[in-house]
């Protein structure tokens, strides 16, 4: 009985040996109950439609207009509002810039428009041979093959003194005109011999008809760096010889020499626009580059050869009470014939 027994209890030892062993086995998979189990979604999904890539937008080619120096802002606006009409008509954008630079002409730009001095658009006419170039009132400006030039600083400013003289006497009863010229200015002496002329042109030797019988027209060349309290000795005089009209010179142009005119009753022509219009001010004599390049501005757009284009004088800011319709056609008349090389300021008629 004790033999079977322990014939059980080696049986059994074996038996829980071999169910040990198994469990230990390097290939029996491990189970963890606590991590679930992932059904995997075996369908495949539909292809999605490709999107269509958006059209790339072109922007319009440009046209700049630049300011450089010496610039009536009266003529810049001008010339800023004809272009706005210009370009969007010849679908281009316009960008106005205070000045210009090599990366500011862009490979979309087709036209430039500069307005002053110092700009050097011949420089910029060479490095950019494929872009139009117009230069206005610009000394320094030579005529290129896509460079035009308006007009001629230095000519304009003698024709604007002729004008000058010619209206003061247009504008005066009795002959009695004077001018202050910039002694600074670098043509100072041909300003005042135009200034002389036109006057003359009007009123031949400009004799007074009443007293005091001073030869006219006066003019005095003053410099640019006189201060009004300076002036008024020179104008106390002018005034003492009962001058009607006095022309001042745009380089000595400033709000206090032209206040202590306007209380002397001195009547004022100029070839700046004043910081307000006194009732003693007969008009601005200005250019006329406006016209000048509406004109010009298809064969600009066209790519055409440069050319050298005048400019025309008009007057603005003028006062029909000193001024009467019939006297300002006469100054029309006279602007158009210089304009047409019919007027010479070397000599009087």
């Amino acid at each position: 009985m004790m033999k079977n027994t322990n014939k059980h209890i080696f049986w059994m030892i074996g038996l829980i040996l071999l169910i040990g062993l198994a469990a230990c086995a390097p290939g029996a998979p491990e189970v963890d109950p606590s991590i679930p189990e992932i059904e995997v979604d075996t369908e495949v999904p539909a292809a999605t439609e490709a999107q269509e890539t958006p059209a790339v937008v072109e922007s319009p080619p440009k046209a700049l207009l630049v300011q450089g120096a010496e610039v009536d802002p009266f003529i810049f606006e001008e010339i800023q509002i004809l272009l706005e009409n210009l370009t969007s008509d010849s679908g281009l954008s316009l960008d106005v810039l205070p000045g210009i630079s090599p990366e500011m002409v862009t490979p979309d730009v087709q036209v430039v428009i500069g307005v002053g001095a110092n700009l050097d658009l011949n420089g910029f006419a060479v490095s950019a041979p494929g872009v139009s170039f117009v230069a206005i009132s610009d000394p320094a400006a030579v005529v290129m093959d896509n460079l035009s030039v308006i007009g001629e600083p230095d000519n304009d400013a003698r024709i604007k003194a002729f004008m000058a003289g010619y209206l003061s006497a247009l504008t005066a009863n009795d002959s009695k005109v004077a001018a202050i010229i910039s002694s600074d200015h670098p043509a100072s002496d041909l300003l005042v011999e135009s200034f002389v002329v036109g006057a003359r042109f009007y009123c031949g030797i400009c004799q007074p008809l009443y007293p005091p019988y001073y030869p006219f027209p006066q003019w005095e060349l003053v410099s640019a760096e006189t201060t009004a309290d300076e002036f008024r000795p020179l104008i106390n005089t002018y005034r003492e010889m009962e001058v009607e009209v006095l022309y001042v010179h745009g380089d000595l142009a400033s709000p206090d020499l032209f206040g202590m005119i306007q209380e002397l009753g001195i009547k004022v022509v100029s070839d700046r626009t004043p910081d307000v219009l006194r009732d003693n001010w007969v008009g601005t004599i200005t250019v006329d580059p406006v016209s000048a390049l509406a004109d010009l501005w298809p064969d600009v757009v066209a790519g055409m050869p440069g050319v050298q284009v005048p400019v025309g004088m008009r007057l603005i800011n003028r006062d029909p009470g000193l001024l009467s319709d019939g006297r300002y056609r006469l100054f029309e008349e006279m602007a158009a014939d210089f304009q047409a090389g019919l007027i010479s300021f070397e000599r009087v008629p």
